[in-house]
C-alpha cells in the first residue's frame, strides 16, 4: 500500500513538474539542464521573455531590449533555451536567430534543435516534432510548418519569415564596433533584411553588450525617440548604479559567479571605457573618455581678452559629400591670446546644403573676420569652391580668403590628440553660458564612441591651423602610467607604492 502510495505521488510530482515548465521557462531550463543555478537576474529574464512569449502569440508586436555583460547567461537563456520553449507553447511560429557570426548563430540553433529532440521535449509539448527531412543547423523546422532559421547578422533571410525574431550581440570586438561603415551595414541589415521578415504581430528580441552610442541599440533608442517602435528596456550593469528591486547600489549582478572582487579585477583589466560600456551598459561615461570632464576651463563675458589683441582663426568641418544623412557641417571660431592659449568663442552647427553652407562659411567671417579660415581640402575641390568664389565676388568682401586642410590620411583621435594635450594643460576656455556648448560638451565627452564627431574634427583643424600659422610644440597628452612603468619603478624604488601589483 504505502508502495502504491509513493509511485502515485511521485507520479503527481512528476506531472506537476511538467506542467510547471509548459508554463514557466526557468523551470523548463532546468528541466534540461539539472545543474544550473540561476540568480535573480536570470529568473529576471524568463519572466520577461514568458511575457515576450504571450505578446508574440496574441499578435501584440512585442519589442523587447535587454543590456546585459559578457559571460552572465544572457544567451543561454534567450538565444539557446527560450526558442525551443516557446517553439513548444506555438510549434507553427518561424524563428530567426542572428549573431554577429553564421557560426555562433548555428551554435545556438544546436542546442535549441537538441531540446526540441530530447525525449523528454515531448512529454512536455507532444505536438512539437521536428520535421527531420529538414533538419539542418541552419536551417530545421517543425512538422507544424514552424521552425528556426540560424543566420550571422548581415546574411541573407529571404524566404524565411519570423514570428519571433532574435539578435544575440551582433558584433563581436572594439574594431567593429567602433567602425562607422559596420556601424550602418548593421542598421542597414536590419531595416531592409530583419526587419521585413516579421510576421504580423511578430516580436524582436534583442539582446546585447552595449560597445558604442551607435550600436544597434543606440540607433533603436534614437529611433524610439523619434516615434518609431516602443521598446521595453533592461538594463543590467555589474555592478549596481543605483538601489533596484532586488539588489542595492554597488552589489554585483550574479554573486555567485562574479562576485564583487571579481567585478573589480575586471575593471582594472579592461580599463574605465570598455568597463563602463561592456559592463556597465553604458557606452558614454559621464566624465567622457578620450576628452574628460574636468579638462574643461571655461570663461565668462568679461574674463575675455580684448578681441584686438587675439589671432581669430575659424575651421570648417563639412558634411558635404558623407554617406550619412544626418552628418553635420560645424564652422568653430576661436581667439588665440599670446600665451597661446585658445578662447573658443563661437560654433554654428547645422544641416546645410552646399548654396546654404557657403553663405554661413561668409556670415561667420563677416561678424569674426577671422585672421584665418580653415576648410577641408577635398571639400573645396569636391564641391564648394566655385559656390565659394562666385559668392564672395557677388557680396564683395575681398579680403575673405581660406586655407586648404589636410588630414594627412590620419584618423579621427590621432588629429584631437594635439586639442586633447592642450585641454589636458588648462590652455583652452568655453564660454559655459554660450546656448551651443551644452551640446559642444556632450559631444566631446562621448567621443570616441559617440554618434556624431562633427564639432570635435573641427577644433582639431583649428590645432593642425596652429602649426601652420605659429608652428610651436604641441603639449604633451597625459597618460596614465602603465604596468611597466609601475613594475620599472618597483624594482628601482621598491614597494612606495604600496602595490605595484594594482597595475
Amino acid at each position: 500500500m504505502t508502495d502504491n502510495f509513493d509511485s502515485l505521488e511521485a507520479a503527481r510530482q512528476e506531472l506537476a513538474k511538467r506542467e510547471l515548465a509548459r508554463r514557466r521557462l526557468m523551470p523548463f531550463i532546468q528541466k534540461f539542464n539539472h545543474s544550473y543555478e540561476p540568480g535573480w537576474v536570470h529568473k529576471d529574464i524568463c519572466q520577461r521573455l514568458e511575457k515576450f512569449s504571450d505578446d508574440v502569440i496574441a499578435r501584440k508586436s512585442p519589442r523587447l531590449m535587454l543590456f546585459m555583460p559578457p559571460r552572465h547567461g544572457k544567451s543561454e537563456i534567450a538565444t539557446r533555451n527560450f526558442p525551443a520553449w516557446h517553439m513548444g507553447r506555438a510549434p507553427q511560429h518561424e524563428i530567426i536567430a542572428s549573431s554577429y557570426s553564421g557560426a555562433l548563430a548555428m551554435k545556438f540553433s544546436r542546442k535549441a534543435r537538441s531540446i526540441v529532440r530530447d525525449p523528454e521535449f515531448s512529454t512536455l509539448f507532444p505536438d512539437t516534432k521536428i520535421d527531420e527531412t529538414s533538419a539542418s543547423a541552419e536551417n530545421w523546422l517543425t512538422t507544424e510548418g514552424g521552425g528556426y532559421l540560424a543566420a550571422g547578422v548581415g546574411g541573407g533571410l529571404t524566404g524565411n519569415g519570423a514570428h519571433v525574431g532574435i539578435i544575440d550581440d551582433p558584433v563581436k570586438n572594439r574594431e567593429e564596433a567602433e567602425s562607422e561603415n559596420t556601424q550602418q551595414n548593421i542598421i542597414d541589415w536590419y531595416t531592409s533584411t530583419f526587419y521585413t521578415r516579421l510576421a504580423p504581430g511578430g516580436g524582436v528580441l534583442v539582446i546585447l553588450t552595449r560597445w558604442h552610442d551607435n550600436d544597434l541599440a543606440g540607433w533603436l533608442l534614437r529611433e524610439m525617440e523619434k516615434g518609431g517602435d516602443q521598446w521595453e528596456v533592461v538594463v543590467y550593469p555589474a555592478i549596481a548604479t543605483k538601489d533596484e528591486k532586488f539588489r542595492k547600489k554597488g552589489e554585483p549582478l550574479h554573486q555567485a559567479r562574479y562576485p564583487l572582487e571579481a567585478l573589480h579585477g575586471i575593471k582594472r583589466a579592461v580599463g574605465a571605457r570598455d568597463w563602463q560600456a561592456l559592463y556597465q551598459q553604458n557606452p558614454v561615461s559621464e566624465d567622457g573618455d578620450f576628452f574628460q570632464k574636468k579638462d574643461f576651463r571655461y570663461y565668462r563675458a568679461a574674463e575675455l581678452p580684448p578681441l584686438d589683441e587675439l589671432s581669430t582663426y575659424t575651421a570648417w568641418d563639412m558634411a558635404i559629400g558623407t554617406q550619412e544623412m544626418n552628418d553635420y557641417s560645424v564652422g568653430v571660431t576661436v581667439g588665440i591670446d599670446r600665451r597661446e592659449r585658445i578662447w573658443v568663442l563661437d560654433v554654428v552647427r547645422g544641416q546645410w546644403g552646399s548654396l546654404d553652407l557657403v553663405e554661413q562659411i561668409l556670415d561667420t567671417y563677416a561678424k569674426w573676420r577671422s585672421d584665418m579660415t580653415g576648410i577641408e581640402k577635398g571639400v573645396i575641390e569636391m564641391a564648394l569652391g566655385p559656390f565659394l568664389e562666385t559668392r564672395t565676388k557677388e557680396r564683395e568682401m575681398w579680403d575673405f580668403s581660406y586655407t586648404k586642410l589636410a588630414t594627412g590620411k590620419r584618423d579621427k583621435a590621432l588629429r584631437a590628440r594635439p586639442m586633447q594635450g592642450r585641454m589636458q594643460q588648462g590652455m583652452v576656455f568655453f564660454p559655459e553660458d554660450a546656448p551651443w556648448f551644452q551640446d559642444f560638451q556632450n559631444e566631446f565627452l562621448r567621443f570616441p564612441s559617440g554618434v556624431h564627431d562633427d564639432q570635435v574634427d573641427a577644433l582639431a583643424w583649428i590645432g593642425q591651423m596652429m602649426q601652420m600659422f605659429n608652428p610651436v610644440p604641441e603639449p604633451p597628452v597625459v597618460k596614465p602610467p602603465s604596468w611597466k612603468d609601475k613594475l620599472s619603478k618597483f624594482i628601482t624604488h621598491g614597494d612606495s607604492d604600496n602595490n605595484w601589483r594594482t597595475a
